[in-house]
C-alpha cells in the first residue's frame, strides 16, 4: 500500500495532518512524498486556465477532471519505486485509485473559526463562497473503505489512528 489521500472541507486541518503523518511515516523509515493538490493546481494552470480559483470553487468537478490523471501518475510511480504518497487537498476528494482514502471532518462553524487564522484574500474567498456543493461530493465520495476522521481530536491520535488503518491494509 503506497497511497493516502487525505481531503475534507477547507479549514479541517489536511495539511497540518499530511505534515505530522508524514513526519511519523519517515520517523518509522517509510519513504514518504506529500503533494498538495493546491500546488499541483497552480503547476497545471498554465495548460489548464479552468483551474484558476480555489479547488473547491466553481466547476470543481471540471477541476478534478484535469488534475486526476496527474495524481494518477503519482501514484503509479510511488507503487514502482514503493514510497508512500500522501496526496492532500480539496481536489483530492474521491480519487479511487488511493490505497487509503481519508475525510477529514469537522462542523463548518470550527473551520469557520479556523479560516480567521488564514491570509486576508483566503479568508474573503472562503467566507463568500457556498460550500454546500462541495460539502455534498465530500460526502458522497464516502465508501466502505473511507477513513472519516474527527479533525477536532489530537493530531496525534488522527496520525495514529491513519498508520493503525495503513498497517492494516498494507
Amino acid at each position: 500500500m503506497t497511497s493516502i489521500t487525505i481531503t475534507g472541507l477547507p479549514g479541517t486541518g489536511k495539511t497540518h495532518l499530511a505534515m505530522s503523518l508524514g513526519n511519523a511515516l519517515m520517523s518509522r523509515g517509510q519513504s514518504t512524498l506529500i503533494l498538495h493538490t493546491d500546488i499541483l493546481k497552480v503547476t497545471l494552470r498554465q495548460f489548464f486556465p479552468e483551474l484558476k480559483g480555489a479547488g473547491y470553487k466553481g466547476d470543481f468537478a471540471t477541476k478534478l477532471g484535469l488534475i486526476y490523471p496527474y495524481l494518477q501518475e503519482q501514484i503509479v510511480k510511488a507503487n514502482k519505486d514503493n514510497y508512500c504518497l500522501i496526496i492532500e487537498g480539496t481536489l483530492a476528494l474521491g480519487l479511487s485509485s488511493a490505497d487509503l482514502p481519508v475525510i477529514l471532518q469537522l462542523p463548518l462553524s470550527h473551520c469557520q473559526e479556523r479560516w480567521r487564522n488564514k491570509h486576508y484574500s483566503a479568508q474573503k474567498s472562503l467566507f463568500n463562497t457556498s460550500l454546500e456543493k462541495y460539502n455534498q461530493a465530500l460526502e458522497s465520495s464516502i465508501n466502505p473503505s473511507t477513513l472519516c476522521l474527527d479533525g477536532s481530536e489530537p493530531i496525534l491520535d488522527l496520525v495514529a489512528k491513519i498508520i493503525e488503518q495503513w498497517e492494516r491494509i498494507k
